[in-house]
């Protein structure tokens, strides 16, 4: 399957029935991937948000979802999950600590590692997220306090072992392309928005040669690109149209999260399973949108509507 000729480069219903595969009547949870989410600090414990994103995974297909949170953070997790596992990452009372033991345990025989959301920047998390980055070998997602650890060392992708996806907005992207190039004169970021398309092909070919990397930048439309090894300056894109002004809320880009690790679990093109993850996401939310309005709709409501997302396609 190819979705090499898009028409005006924008993605369509046709296209996502093509990416998102029928289930295999010989399978089991295996077959669909173990993915793992590593996010929460003591400024962001909002459980249910977390909780939502790891069960957001298990909606788009995965066959194992786990959330990695801080110890701390537990007990709190656990009264909102049923099907998704928890691993307590080592901590104190109110901050985390890197334990290389610990986080092999965590990434050993994943799938899917995303890591990011709501973990913040101190030197402990900087030193899991490198940790990860040098070691772990599968399909590694970057999201928020992820994103920004690492636009303070660029060259730190250039470390990965694992198939790559970064996932910024526009804001978090600038930081890492003014980290990218820092000799440049840094524009605004309503020029540098004006330019977005080739300033994420200019990042991309930067990297080093024989990496894989997809960077979905979202927003209003979300664009996805794809660099593929060997081919720094052969870099292509789609563009997802999909979503409401009802998703401009607290915890939107936490579901994102989830279905992406979901269908990474058992797509393994990490480009068409961004933009058939994107797809969903918007998808989803329009249909949120039309059951509790665009005012009054929440993260969790997108995640409650991921199923129609998927039926809609599937039909």
């Amino acid at each position: 399957m190819s979705i090499e000729n898009l028409e005006n480069r924008i993605v369509n219903l046709d296209t996502i029935k093509k990416i998102i595969p029928d289930r295999i009547k010989d399978s089991h949870k295996g077959t669909y991937g173990r993915v793992a989410l590593i996010g929460g600090s003591i400024q962001y414990s909002g459980a249910i948000r977390l909780s939502a994103m790891a069960y957001a995974a298990l909606k788009s297909g995965a066959g194992l979802s786990t959330l990695a949170v801080p110890r701390y953070l537990v007990p709190l997790i656990c009264q909102n999950i049923l099907e998704v596992m928890v691993y307590p990452i080592n901590s104190n009372d109110y901050d985390i600590i890197f334990g290389e033991e610990n986080i092999n345990e965590l990434i050993k025989k994943k799938d899917v590692i995303t890591c990011g959301m709501g973990l913040g920047q101190s030197e402990e998390v900087s030193k899991i997220i490198n940790h990860i980055i040098r070691n772990y070998n599968n399909v590694l997602v970057l999201d928020a306090d992820a994103l920004n650890i690492i636009s303070k060392n660029i060259s730190i992708l250039n470390e990965a072992k694992a198939k790559i996806v970064l996932t910024p907005h526009m804001m978090e992207f600038k930081r890492l392309y003014d980290s990218m190039f820092s000799d440049d004169l840094c524009v605004g970021i309503e020029e540098f928005e004006n330019n977005k398309i080739e300033n994420a092909k200019r990042f991309l070919g930067k990297l080093k040669n024989d990496l894989d990397v997809v960077l979905l930048l979202k927003g209003p439309n979300t664009i996805v690109f794809e660099k593929k090894s060997g081919q720094n300056y052969d870099i292509k894109y789609a563009v997802i149209d999909r979503g409401t002004p009802g998703m401009s809320t607290a915890g939107s880009g936490d579901v994102l999260s989830g279905i992406i690790s979901g269908f990474l679990g058992y797509i393994k093109n990490t480009y068409e399973a961004s933009i058939a993850a994107s797809y969903i996401n918007g998808l989803a939310g329009e249909i949120a949108a039309k059951d509790e309005g665009e005012i009054s709709m929440t993260a969790r409501d997108t995640v409650y509507h991921i199923t129609d997302a998927i039926k809609l396609v599937k039909s």
